[in-house]
């Protein structure tokens, strides 16, 4: 389809996608609202929520080194603040404008550009499929990667992140990076407005791994997110709900 209205003709991509995104905009708000209940819903029923009996809640170990625990908050803090800002930009006919919109429209970007090292660190140490790597110490290799093993579904939330958040990372520094002005061509836009909708689509599918990934260890095991900002755990925490985290060390130590 060739687009001519202002300037030379060009190439409209996928115009049908964007005329059909256009055209049922405002249902998308809906769509999202039922699946985060959905989702919800079948993490309740199918997890539940687990909690330790603890009767030595002064019987703490080590899990998390200070720098794990800056990743791990700094990438919580960070997704939380993407997703609600690139809900506001997906949905800007229903929230308008006004200067909280357009506060958090403008800071999407340049956040997410902030993302991609913590995206980085954050895949680095987050891999557990390392038995086979050679650690000259322990003590100091557990300071830098996350202790324990992966269940099969947490392995699959990890690799989803990986993969998406890659998807996302690159696409949204594309866009960044192609700031449009004056001079810019109209096809450049076209390509832009493209990439957008491979970077929503990448948004769309990691929610829902991040939000199993969320639930499955801030929400439905109850103590997580203290051990996470202060760095220690209950041993019995550990011994009922994790005990691939002391298989690997004696945090005794």
């Amino acid at each position: 389809m060739e687009v001519g209205l202002y300037g030379p003709s060009y190439n409209a991509i996928a115009p049908e996608v964007i005329r059909a995104f256009e055209e049922r905009q405002h249902l998308l708000p809906i769509v999202f609202v039922v699946e985060f209940f959905l989702f919800l819903t079948m993490f309740i029923v199918a997890k539940g929520r687990k909690q330790a009996e603890i009767t030595r809640a002064d019987d703490k170990v080590q899990v998390y080194s200070i720098f794990q625990r800056l990743v791990l908050l700094l990438n919580i803090i960070i997704m939380c603040y993407l997703f609600i800002t690139g809900f506001s930009i997906t949905f800007g006919n229903v929230t308008g404008g006004g200067e909280l919109a357009r506060f958090m429209r403008s800071t999407h970007e340049i956040v997410g550009v902030g993302w991609i090292p913590v995206w980085l660190i954050m895949t680095i140490i987050a891999f557990k499929d390392h038995k086979y790597f050679k650690r000259s110490s322990t003590k100091l290799w557990n300071k830098i990667f996350l202790r324990g093993k992966y269940e099969p579904m947490d392995r699959i939330n990890y690799y989803m992140y990986v993969s998406f958040g890659a998807l996302l990372v690159i696409s949204g520094f594309i866009i960044w990076w192609m700031a449009p002005d004056a001079a810019t061509h109209a096809e450049t836009i076209q390509l832009k407005r493209f990439i957008l909708f491979i970077h929503f689509m990448g948004s769309a599918i990691i929610s829902f791994f991040t939000f199993e990934t969320v639930y499955s260890y801030f929400v439905s095991v109850k103590g997580y997110i203290p051990g996470v900002i202060t760095g220690k755990l209950p041993v019995e925490y550990l011994e009922q709900l994790r005990p691939d985290v002391l298989a690997e060390e004696d945090l005794r130590k």
